[in-house]
Order: structure tokens, then C-alpha cells, then sequence
């Protein structure tokens, strides 16, 4: 008893350390635990957890507040051992354990069950958060990587997360007050380390913390979303000042506010369009991104072992999901349900796996915006009408790549998995041509003349850009043998 208790001891004295480790790792990215004070355009929204590393601010954006920490504390040294070794090709050009399929054994061999009641810092419990999340996906969705690769069909995963991912995954989780599953802002925005300290986030100043298969398209990936929400600051307070500016009535500022929007999201396709050019070898990681729920593969969820609950976990993936810059244009603008034939309700799970501050601010944006009528309130002015115009332009470029990489994704032989991705393409298609048209139908109720040359100018171009998405779009859907098509994916 005397021997158990001196263990118990020395494990709390152990992880009494944790604490500081955090502060202490990389002390150049670091910030102070106390979060910024709020700017002038965030006062009618709070953040409800402040402490969180994710706290939605006009400074940060949807970046995390601090550099995420890229490597564990010494205490859960098997465990970044296991992530380093896990990627198909690791960094330094040889293979690693997913390529052979010897991913599954060696957790189940030699992975221990950590103790993380103890662990109360939230930057290493975020990034524990990160590391079992991207475990568990590897682990579960291994058996579908090897056989994608022999025969581009996912066949079935594995159904029971061990003990040794699944306690420590539900304990963290809990307390981050998320689901136990990878979801995409923290296999994106949480799974950066910058190159130098210095230095801002940018494309060549970062890479990715956690891989699954090690390639240029997952590196892309994940920087291109990172140097992409970087301007997402830009895009949190203008967001904030379209709802202010309606709810006073402040005809100038709300223009202002709807062009600093379209501004914003310029800056965020650009980079989205320069990193995620074509699908190339996305199929190399994207079988690790599928959710458990309403997936083939899965069947009825996933048990996770030794919780005292049977009932299988069943969650939406990054595959299933979307970057909270996404939500944000779509809640902001009363986008979800443009017609019977393009809803596209954000209520249907995406926006609930989130981390707390994000639910929190859609939350805020979608009820304000309904309540104010942020749309109609900008096509009652020609000059509100053009900057809306420009606004819902960039979220149209944003749609639409998502649209054109869901479609051209890598094809899969389930007939239960392509009849699902129909009727999820359907939507998807539905949504971005309805967007189209209501730039179009907002241009043609405009009155062009009174406008600004620079602003009308800008407002043709972008109306001249719906067009041709709409015209593509009725092109390849009247098209008599459409090319096969993929399994259900909106993650760009």
C-alpha cells in the first residue's frame, strides 16, 4: 500500500509540472494567460471562456490565441513518439507505421494509459486534445487506408477505439467541453509550429505539427487553411460591425463594415486558391479525415472501450465538416436556407463540433443577423446593395471551391457511399447557385448610376463572376454522363 501511494505521489509531483512546461516551451510564442482586452467591434459579444485557446477575438480571428505547442511534455513521451513515427512517409523521407499498416499494434502494445485527470493547463490539454484526436482517427480508419489503397474501396474500420486512446480522448475532451473526435479547426488551425518565432504566420513560416500521410497536399492543406485564417481578424470585426452598424443604423459604417468583410475573405481565397489547387493526392490522407457517423465504413459508430457506456459514438470528421470561416459568411449573410432546393442549415451538427468560443460566435452572428435582417437591410440603399454584393462574392469563391473539390474528389466503388455523396452534392450545388443568383437579382435591383465609379466598377465584376458560376454550374449538371463521383467531402 506504502508503494502504491509513494506512485501516486510521485505521478502528482510529476504533473505538477505541467503547468509551467507550457510557459516555458518556446517562451517567444508565447502569451499571457489573461486574454486580450476586447476592441470597440467585439462589445456586443463575449467570448464565454475566455481562457480557452480558442477565444474568437478582431485581433486573433479564428486562430488560437497562442502558437499551439508543438511538442508534449516529457511525461507523454510514448505518445509523441507513436505520433512521430505514425505518418505513410515522415520527414526525414522513410516510411512509417500507417504505410505498413503496424500503426494499430503498436498502440495496442505499447501505448500506456496516461493519467490526465491532472492536467488542468489549457494549452497542453488543447494539444492533447489534437494528438488523441488525430490517434484515434489513424487508428480506427487504418484497415480503410490499406485497403483504399489496394482497391480504392474503404472497406470496413475498426469499431473499438482501445482503452488507452479512448479514456484519456473522452477525459480531455469533457473538460474542453468538445466531442471526442478530430474535427477541423484543431486538425488545421491547432497543428501549426512556425519556423521562426519572430516572424508572423505566413505560408513559408509554418508547418504542420501532426501528419497522417506526410505528402505536399496535406502540408498544403493544413498551412493553406492556417495563412488563410490569418486574415480571418479582419473578417471577425467587420462581421462584428455589419451587426452594429444595422442595429443603430449607421448607413455608413454598415458599408464600410460589408466591404472590409469582402476585403477579408479576398485575402482568405487568395491563399485558399494558391494552396488547394486540385485534388492530386489528397487521397493519401483524406480516408484518416471521415467521421464515424453516417459512414459505411463504421456501420453503427464506434465503442469506445472501458467508458461503462455501450452506446457507439458517432461524430461527423473533418470530411464531413467545414472551417468555421465557412459558417461565419453563411450566418452572416442569412444564407442557410436561400431556397427549399439550397438549404444548407449550419444547425445539422458542423457548427456543434466546434470548440465552445466558436459555437458561442456563430451562435451570436446568426441569431443577430436574422433578428436585425442584415440582408434586407442592405438592399434598401444602392450603396449598401453593391458593398453586400462584393461581400457575398467572396463568399461565393469560397462555396464554390469547396463545390468544385467535393466534386472532383477521388471516387470510391460503395453504391451505399456514392447514393449518399448524390444527394449531398445536390445541396451543395444548390447552395452555391443560389448564391449566384442572388448577386445577380441584388445587382439588377440596384440603381448602378448612383454609385461611385470604383465601387460600381467592382460590383459588375463581381456580378460578371456569379454569372459564369452559374452558367458552369448548369453546364456540368445538364451534362449526360457525369464523371464518377466521390465520396461525401466539404473540407475546403
Amino acid at each position: 500500500m506504502f508503494a502504491r501511494h509513494a506512485a501516486t505521489a510521485a505521478k502528482r509531483a510529476q504533473l505538477s509540472h505541467l503547468r509551467g512546461f507550457a510557459k516555458a516551451h518556446h517562451p517567444a510564442a508565447a502569451i499571457t494567460d489573461a486574454p486580450a482586452a476586447p476592441a470597440a467591434t467585439s462589445a456586443a459579444w463575449t467570448n464565454p471562456d475566455p481562457g480557452s485557446e480558442f477565444a474568437v477575438t478582431p485581433e486573433t480571428g479564428f486562430l488560437p490565441r497562442r502558437d499551439p505547442l508543438p511538442v508534449l511534455p516529457s511525461y507523454f513521451e510514448k505518445l509523441d513518439e507513436i505520433l512521430h513515427e505514425m505518418p505513410i512517409l515522415k520527414s526525414d523521407g522513410t516510411l512509417g507505421l500507417l504505410h505498413t499498416g503496424r500503426l494499430g499494434a503498436r498502440i495496442e502494445r505499447e501505448l500506456p494509459m496516461y493519467d490526465v485527470e491532472f492536467v488542468f493547463d489549457r494549452r497542453i490539454l488543447a494539444a492533447l486534445y489534437r494528438d488523441y484526436s488525430v490517434l484515434a482517427s489513424a487508428y480506427l480508419l487504418e484497415p480503410c487506408d490499406i485497403q483504399f489503397r489496394l482497391t480504392r474501396n474503404y472497406g470496413l474500420a475498426r469499431r473499438i477505439l482501445p482503452a488507452n486512446i479512448a479514456v484519456p480522448l473522452e477525459t480531455i475532451a469533457r473538460r474542453l467541453a468538445q466531442k471526442p473526435f478530430l474535427e477541423h479547426s484543431t486538425f488545421t488551425f491547432y497543428n501549426y509550429r512556425r519556423k521562426d518565432q519572430e516572424q508572423p504566420v505566413s505560408l513559408d513560416n509554418i508547418e504542420p505539427i501532426r501528419r497522417f500521410s506526410g505528402c505536399d497536399k496535406e502540408h498544403n492543406f493544413i498551412v493553406g487553411h492556417v495563412a488563410a485564417a490569418r486574415h480571418t481578424d479582419a473578417a471577425v470585426a467587420a462581421s462584428l460591425g455589419v451587426l452594429r452598424s444595422a442595429q443603430h443604423n449607421q448607413r455608413g459604417e454598415f458599408n464600410a463594415a460589408l466591404r472590409q468583410y469582402a476585403d477579408a475573405m479576398g485575402r482568405v481565397n487568395e491563399i485558399l486558391a494558391q494552396t488547394l489547387q486540385g485534388c492530386g493526392d489528397y487521397a493519401s490522407f483524406r480516408t484518416f479525415l471521415n467521421g464515424c457517423r453516417a459512414q459505411s465504413m463504421f456501420n453503427s459508430g464506434v465503442l469506445f472501450e472501458k467508458l461503462g457506456n455501450t452506446a457507439a459514438h458517432k461524430y461527423l470528421g473533418v470530411a464531413q465538416s467545414s472551417s468555421p470561416i465557412a459558417s461565419l459568411g453563411t450566418h452572416l449573410f442569412q444564407l442557410s436556407n436561400l431556397s427549399p432546393r439550397g438549404s444548407l442549415p449550419c444547425a445539422d451538427g458542423v457548427d456543434q463540433l466546434r470548440a465552445p468560443n466558436f459555437r458561442s460566435f456563430l451562435g451570436h452572428v446568426d441569431s443577430q443577423a436574422r433578428s436585425l435582417g442584415v440582408q434586407s437591410y442592405a438592399l434598401r440603399c444602392s450603396e449598401s446593395s453593391a458593398a453586400y454584393v462584393l461581400a457575398l462574392s467572396q463568399v461565393l469563391a469560397y462555396r464554390y471551391r469547396q463545390w468544385a473539390n467535393l466534386r472532383d474528389s477521388v471516387p470510391v466503388q460503395s453504391a451505399k457511399d456514392n447514393a449518399a455523396f448524390h444527394g449531398y452534392l445536390d445541396i451543395q450545388t444548390s447552395h452555391v447557385r443560389d448564391i449566384a443568383e442572388l448577386i445577380s437579382r441584388t445587382h439588377a435591383n440596384m440603381d448602378g448610376e448612383s454609385l461611385a465609379p470604383a465601387l460600381r466598377t467592382r460590383a459588375e465584376a463581381a456580378v460578371h463572376h456569379a454569372e459564369m458560376v452559374h452558367r458552369s454550374l448548369d453546364r456540368i449538371l445538364n451534362d449526360a454522363e457525369p464523371t464518377p463521383l466521390p465520396v461525401s467531402m466539404i473540407a475546403y
